[in-house]
This record gives C-alpha cells, sequence and structure tokens, in this order.
C-alpha cells in the first residue's frame, strides 16, 4: 500500500460523500442541512485528492513538466478518471448552489461516481464491473451522507429517520451485490482472503461494514424510544469512515487476481 495514494483515495472518497450524500439529505432528507458548505468542502476535497494522486504518480515516473500532467490526464485512464471526478463534482456543487432542479443534480452526481469508479483498480474494469463499482460507491455515499446529515442536524426527528430506513436499506442491498461481484473479482473466494494483504485488509472492511448494520439497529431502536439518539448516530458514522478508510487501503493494495502477493 503506498500512503500517499491512499490518502488521496481517502480525500476523494470523502469528496465524493460530502458531494452525493450531501446534496440528496440537502434536497429531500433534512431540507436545507447540511449547509452548503458540505458539498463545497467536498469539491476541495476531490481537488487536493486527485492533485495529490495524479502528482505522485506523475513524480513517480519522472514526468514533471506541465505539459506530461496534461497528457497523463486527458491520455491515460486514472487520469481522465480524475478529471471526470473533479468536473462532475464541479457541476454538482453549481446545481446545489444555484438551486437547480433537484433531477438536474443526477446526471453530474453519474459523472462524478463514473469517474470515481475509475480510480485505482478500477481502471482495470470493463463497462460492466465499471458500473457495479460506480454504484458501490453511490450506496456508500448515500448511507454515509444520510446519517452524518441525521447526526449533525439540530433535532433528529423519527420521521427522517422512517424517510430514511428504506434509502439505507437499498444502499445495504446494492453494498452487498456489488460487493460481492467485485470481492469475487479481485480476490477470488472467501476462504482464500486471509492468504493475501488484499483479503485482510477487505475482510477489515467486512467487519466494519457489519458492525455499522448492529450500529444501524440501534440507531433504529434509538429513535424509536426517543432515547441515546445521537451517540447511536455518531457510532454507525464513526464504522462507515472505518470503512471509508479500508476502501481507501485496498485501493492501493495488489489483489491477489491482478498478481499481487500475500
Amino acid at each position: 500500500m503506498i500512503p500517499a495514494l491512499a490518502a488521496a483515495n481517502l480525500l476523494e472518497y470523502g469528496g465524493v460523500v460530502l458531494l452525493v450524500g450531501g446534496v440528496l439529505a440537502r434536497r429531500w432528507l433534512t431540507p436545507g442541512h447540511p449547509p452548503r458548505r458540505w458539498p463545497a468542502l467536498g469539491l476541495l476535497l476531490l481537488v487536493l485528492g486527485a492533485g495529490l494522486e495524479v502528482g505522485w504518480t506523475l513524480r513517480d515516473l519522472g514526468l514533471l513538466t506541465a505539459p506530461d500532467g496534461l497528457a497523463y490526464v486527458t491520455d491515460t485512464t486514472p487520469g481522465r478518471a480524475a478529471l471526470t471526478r473533479v468536473l462532475g463534482g464541479a457541476v454538482l456543487l453549481a446545481a446545489e448552489l444555484s438551486a437547480w432542479p433537484a433531477l438536474l443534480s443526477v446526471p453530474p452526481a453519474a459523472v462524478l461516481l463514473w469517474g470515481a469508479a475509475g480510480g485505482g483498480h478500477g481502471a482495470t474494469h470493463g463497462p460492466g464491473l465499471h458500473t457495479l463499482t460506480a454504484l458501490h460507491a453511490g450506496a456508500m455515499s448515500l448511507w454515509l451522507g444520510g446519517v452524518s446529515a441525521l447526526l449533525t442536524h439540530p433535532v433528529p426527528t423519527p420521521a427522517q429517520a422512517r424517510r430514511f430506513t428504506p434509502v439505507a436499506l437499498a444502499c445495504v442491498a446494492l453494498l452487498t451485490v456489488s460487493g460481492t461481484a467485485l470481492t469475487l473479482r479481485h480476490a477470488g473466494t472467501l476462504p482464500t482472503l486471509p492468504a493475501s494483504g488484499y483479503g485482510r485488509t477487505l475482510l477489515l472492511k467486512l467487519a466494519l461494514l457489519a458492525a455499522a448494520l448492529l450500529a444501524a439497529a440501534l440507531v433504529r431502536r434509538a429513535f424509536s424510544h426517543s432515547i441515546r439518539i445521537r451517540p447511536a448516530l455518531a457510532l454507525e458514522t464513526a464504522l462507515l469512515l472505518g470503512v471509508l478508510a479500508a476502501t481507501a487501503a485496498l485501493g492501493t493494495t495488489p489483489p491477489p487476481t491482478h498478481g499481487g502477493h500475500p
């Protein structure tokens, strides 16, 4: 795992969550919340992450001139993916700041997620797996963005929780289906996972995801009894952030099916 690239991945994933998840929350779950500075910060994280990723790669390749950078982001798959992420995020932010109709926010969000799916190991995917990766990123962004919005809302209500529940369940289902397909593509079957660094990191991610599901059950119970709502939401948010960090590490860890080593 390369720490600089893992950090770039984490910045970009955080940007996707703040933009996609934040915009959905503002438009539908907790209207007007989170504040507009959340998606604006999301774009900043995307730009910083893309800059770190592209800069580190160019330095590693010994390509240090401006024309080298321009050629990288226009002529290579990872470079175009980084550019796509930033452009999709910029248009999505513009749509939110300008209060475009909600449906007009969907295309730039899709462009952003498509670009996010093209980073790391996604650069080797065909259209089918690329689409699954984009859906995987979208599901995580909506789940974490929604939980974060509830956590930071001045007065989270049971009505908001009920509104979010079917979305969260759909996200979990989509994460399960897409995650299974991606696991089989990159790491093989479940019994073989402990044999590689990639597999062990993936197992950590799965454990954090399972814990987040248990925390979500605690959140539902807290809302139904109106007790300790914010601590339960904080626990679920923290576990999902752990999932995000593990995902960032996976993006720079060679999968065994790609010729990686334990």
